[in-house]
C-alpha cells in the first residue's frame, strides 16, 4: 500500500512538474540538435533537413536512483490504458522520452546505458505501431496519429544517426540495430498511411 501511495505521488509530481514547465514562458526545450554540432560548414549545408517533431522531455534519466520508480509508474500507466489508440499514443510518448534520454546519456559519456536505452525506445516505438494497427482494425480513425508516428520514426532515426556518427566503432553495430527498428517502423507506418 505504501508503495502504491509513493508511486502515485511520483506520478502526480511528475505530471505537475511537466505541466508547470510547459506553461512557463521561459521553458524552451530544443530537442536533439545534432550531437556535437560544429559551426556551420559545407557538411552542415549538405546534410538533410531536421525533422519537425518535438520529443517529450524525459525527466529522470536511467542513471538516476529514482528511475526504477519511474519505470514502475510507466508500467502501471500502460496497464491501466486499455484503449488501443490511447495506448499507442502513450507508447509513442515513452519511446520519445527514451530516445531523448539515450541522446542525453550518450552526451554524458554513458555509451552502454545510452545504447540500451535507445534499444528500449525503439521497442516502445514498435509497440506503438502495433497498437495503432490494432486501433485501425477496430475501425478507429488513426490517420492523424499515423502522421505523427511517421514524423516520430524519422526523428528517432535522426537522433540515432547523430549518435552513430559520434560513437566509437565498437558501439556502432548496436546503434545500427536500433536504427533498423526505426527504419522498419517508418516503412510500416508509411505503408499503413498509403492504405
Amino acid at each position: 500500500m505504501a508503495l502504491l501511495v509513493f508511486s502515485s505521488g511520483v506520478l502526480f509530481a511528475s505530471i505537475w512538474k511537466t505541466s508547470a514547465q510547459t506553461a512557463s514562458e521561459n521553458f524552451k526545450v530544443s530537442p536533439l540538435t545534432t550531437i556535437g554540432a560544429e559551426a556551420e560548414n559545407e557538411e552542415a549545408t549538405t546534410s538533410p533537413e531536421k525533422v519537425e517533431y518535438s520529443l517529450t522531455w524525459p525527466g529522470v534519466l536511467p542513471d538516476h536512483f529514482l528511475y526504477p520508480v519511474k519505470m514502475l509508474r510507466d508500467r502501471i500507466w500502460l496497464w491501466l490504458t486499455t484503449d488501443s489508440l490511447k495506448k499507442a499514443d502513450l507508447l509513442l510518448r515513452l519511446a520519445d522520452k527514451r530516445v531523448w534520454s539515450a541522446q542525453l546519456l550518450f552526451e554524458k559519456g554513458k555509451t552502454d546505458l545510452a545504447i540500451t536505452t535507445a534499444a528500449k525506445a525503439e521497442r516502445y516505438l514498435e509497440q506503438a505501431i502495433d497498437q495503432a494497427e490494432m486501433a485501425r482494425e477496430k475501425g478507429k480513425d488513426t490517420a492523424s496519429f499515423l502522421e505523427k508516428l511517421s514524423r516520430a520514426t524519422l526523428k528517432h532515426e535522426e537522433v540515432l544517426s547523430a549518435m552513430k556518427e559520434k560513437a566509437e566503432e565498437t558501439a556502432q553495430p548496436a546503434i545500427d540495430s536500433a536504427l533498423e527498428y526505426a527504419r522498419r517502423g517508418h516503412e510500416r507506418v508509411t505503408q499503413a498511411l498509403g492504405e
